[in-house]
C-alpha cells in the first residue's frame, strides 16, 4: 500500500467554522475535560474495539461483472491486511483490552449489542470472546476529518452527521461508539498507512495513550460533562 506524506497535525476547526451547530457551544473549554474523562475511562474500565474492513461491496461488484480473479485477489488482500492488524494490536497494544469486529456489525457496536460479533486471529467470529467493558472506543484505518462536529452529547449523537472535509488517510483513527471522531487533546489518530509497518503505528499509538493518561490519571470527571462521555 502506498505510503502517505507526513502532514502537520490536523487542527480542530475554529468554533466559528460551524457556529450554527450546537455541538460547538463551549467547544474549546469542553474538549479538554472530555478528553481527560475518555482516557481515564478507557484505561480503568474500558476497551478498544478495532473495526476491520470486509470490502464486501467491491468484491461482490467484481464478481457480478465476471472479474472473479480480481475479486479473489481483493478478498485475499483484505484477509491478509486484517490478520496483520490483529497481530499488530495483540503484540503492541497494552493500554487496555482490545477486541476486533467486522464493519458489518457496526450497528450492533453502536447500540451495545456485543454478543457473537468479535473475531479471533483466524478472522472467525468466536462466541467465546466476550467484552464486559462499561466504556469503549472504536479504532480503525480511515480518514481524519476537519470535523463539522464539536462535542456531541449522547442525545444528539444518533442524529449527528459528519459534514467536514477529509484531510488525510491514516493508520489509526479513534471514534466514540457512534463513530464520531474524537478531538484533541486526546491522541485520536496515528499517521501512516503501510500495513507492513502497522505494528510500529500501534506501538506509537499505545505510547501516546499511556503518556496522555499519565498526565491526567488524577482527573475527576465533573457531573456536567457526563452527557458527552459514552
Amino acid at each position: 500500500m502506498v505510503g502517505l506524506s507526513q502532514e502537520d497535525d490536523t487542527k480542530p476547526p475554529k468554533v466559528n467554522n460551524y457556529k450554527a451547530d450546537s455541538s460547538f457551544n463551549d467547544f474549546n473549554k469542553l474538549r479538554f475535560s472530555v478528553a481527560k474523562a475518555q482516557i481515564n475511562l478507557l484505561k480503568k474500565e474500558g476497551a478498544l474495539l478495532v473495526r476491520l474492513k470486509t470490502n464486501v461491496n467491491t468484491i461482490n461488484r467484481l464478481k457480478t461483472v465476471g472479474n472473479i480473479d480480481l475479486a479473489t485477489q481483493v478478498e485475499r488482500e483484505t484477509q491478509l491486511n486484517n490478520k496483520a492488524i490483529i497481530r499488530a494490536y495483540n503484540k503492541e497494544f497494552k493500554f487496555c483490552p482490545v477486541y476486533f469486529f467486522y464493519s458489518d456489525y457496526s450497528d450492533s457496536v453502536k447500540h451495545k449489542r456485543l454478543d457473537n460479533i468479535f473475531v479471533d486471529s483466524t478472522l472467525s467470529i468466536n462466541s467465546s470472546i466476550v467484552c464486559s467493558a462499561t466504556f469503549y472506543l472504536i479504532a480503525e484505518q480511515g480518514s481524519v476529518y476537519d470535523s463539522s462536529l464539536g462535542i456531541v452529547s449522547e442525545s444528539q449523537a444518533p442524529k449527528a452527521v459528519e459534514k467536514g472535509t477529509s484531510s488525510k488517510e491514516v493508520a489509526i483513527i479513534v471514534k466514540n461508539r457512534y463513530f464520531i471522531q474524537l478531538h484533541k487533546p486526546f491522541p485520536f489518530y496515528q499517521q501512516g498507512y503501510s500495513i507492513k509497518k502497522y505494528g510500529e503505528f500501534v506501538k506509537k499509538f499505545n505510547k501516546e495513550l499511556q503518556d496522555f493518561y499519565a498526565k491526567n490519571s488524577s482527573y475527576v470527571m465533573p457531573p456536567e460533562i457526563k452527557e458527552f462521555i459514552y
